[in-house]
């Protein structure tokens, strides 16, 4: 069972560096992107035990713009174009697996053919039509502080509301964009590549709403591990500020480890005798 790691990185190369390093192990492979804003050097970066592919292409990802969902099918079609692997894992860079790799590899052999996605349970469908039912312009700058965009943006999304403009019939789904999938549903998502593309381009957070779409929209809806609880679905232990739309960086290392879940994010170099102490517990 060949497992492969799909990592969208673009600071903190030290965590990144202990990411790859912690990945590193024969049975796994593992895919690249650094976004195009990265400031360090990546030419460096290896693996002894692994295969390394790090893309050549370096897109310039905008939060919660298409851009992230480009990355995330560039580094599904280059992993899946190399073989056939059991399961592939989108991580970011500055996350850290908190389970040894004998104990993710035994459970995804335990439960094979099951998809690892979370959905989202406090999402309403006012919010899922908002997010996925409008074609909003500027859709790279939603955290810019223009005014003159915002409005734009508003007012045409607006509009599109009042003429009961709809973008799909399919029952839209949100949830962590950070899953673990099986090689039959990356081929069905690749399948499906121009739907993704006339469905989601200029939604906001569309990396939130496509796999999980598509998923509950197919056969595939019958293997979802747990539609439940976001995170238990995708084995993310991820800690969110109230109100806020960043995780916060852990600090609480008993929690995290003695979870059931497999990866954890987000660690920063600043902190890192967390950092230090999760490689001491999995070690």
């Amino acid at each position: 069972m060949r497992h492969a790691y799909l990592i969208i990185a673009h600071n903190e190369p030290e965590i990144l560096r202990i990411l790859l390093s912690l990945l590193d192990d024969e049975r796994n492979d593992i895919y690249l992107h650094i976004d195009k804003k990265a400031s360090f050097d990546f030419t460096n970066l290896k693996a002894v035990k692994s295969r390394l592919y790090i893309l050549p292409v370096h897109i310039d990802a905008c939060w919660g713009d298409f851009s992230l969902v480009e990355i995330e099918l560039l580094l599904l079609k280059e992993a899946y174009s190399n073989g056939s692997y059991s399961y592939y894992h989108l991580l970011s860079g500055v996350d850290l697996p908190i389970k040894s790799q004998d104990y993710i590899h035994d459970f995804c052999e335990r439960h094979q053919g099951k998809e690892f996605i979370g959905f989202a349970q406090h999402a309403t469908q006012k919010e899922l039509d908002w997010r996925s039912q409008h074609w909003f312009i500027f859709a790279r700058d939603f955290q810019s502080k223009n005014l003159f965009k915002k409005v734009v943006r508003a007012v045409f999304a607006r509009l599109q509301s009042l003429v009961r403009y709809r973008r799909t019939s399919l029952q839209v789904k949100k949830g962590s964009q950070w899953c673990s999938i099986t090689h039959d549903l990356v081929g069905y998502l690749l399948q499906n590549e121009d739907l993704i593309r006339k469905i989601f381009s200029h939604t906001y957070c569309p990396d939130e709403l496509f796999i999980q779409t598509l998923c509950w929209n197919s056969d595939f809806k019958d293997r979802i591990y747990d539609s439940e609880d976001e995170f238990e679905g995708c084995e993310r232990y991820i800690k969110w500020r109230n109100g806020a739309l960043q995780p916060l960086v852990l600090r609480e290392v008993d929690d995290m480890i003695n979870s059931s879940r497999w990866f954890a994010r987000k660690f920063a170099s600043n902190n890192m005798e967390v950092v230090q102490e999760v490689l001491k517990r999995i070690k």
